[in-house]
């Protein structure tokens, strides 16, 4: 039942075509409140990979926090711990890389990290953010931003 915008084939094609690489940062509390385990999430995530791959982008890994926000974990955006373990692991400079994210914990997570950040508004998300460098209107109007500046 996964469901790809309609325009994330197009614009992952187009960092592709950029020589960008794509990390995803995921906060998944379903994982903490019992309602998939890891493996439904990496399964889930594999399916969404595979609907993806056709892009051509390079993927480089999901970085998954399954806390609750109850938790307070170190993991849980919009501590930027999973994009800092992220440029450690691929050597990131995060100052010229781009956090693009629906929600206000991405473009925090973004900030804290210290990368750009884009916030994307999707039908699911009217929210608004003061801190992203940029608001794009759609995941293709982001990758427009990103390979223009």
């Amino acid at each position: 039942k996964i469901k790809l915008f309609p325009d994330s084939i197009e614009a992952l094609r187009t960092l592709a075509d950029h020589n960008f690489a794509v990390i995803f940062i995921t906060n998944q509390a379903g994982i903490a409140e019992g309602r998939i385990d890891l493996n439904g999430f990496q399964r889930i995530n594999n399916k969404a990979l595979d609907m993806l791959a056709p892009s051509g982008v390079k993927l480089l890994k999901t970085y998954v926090c399954p806390h609750s926000p109850d938790e307070h974990c170190e993991c849980r955006k919009p501590k930027p711990t999973l994009l800092l373990r992220a440029a450690r692991d691929f050597k990131v400079d995060l100052a010229n890389s781009y956090m693009v994210g629906d929600r206000e914990s991405d473009i925090m997570a973004g900030v804290n990290a210290g990368t750009k950040t884009i916030l994307v508004k999707t039908a699911n998300t009217p929210v608004v953010s003061p801190e992203a460098t940029y608001t794009a209107s759609s995941l293709i109007d982001a990758v427009k931003y990103i390979v223009n500046n």
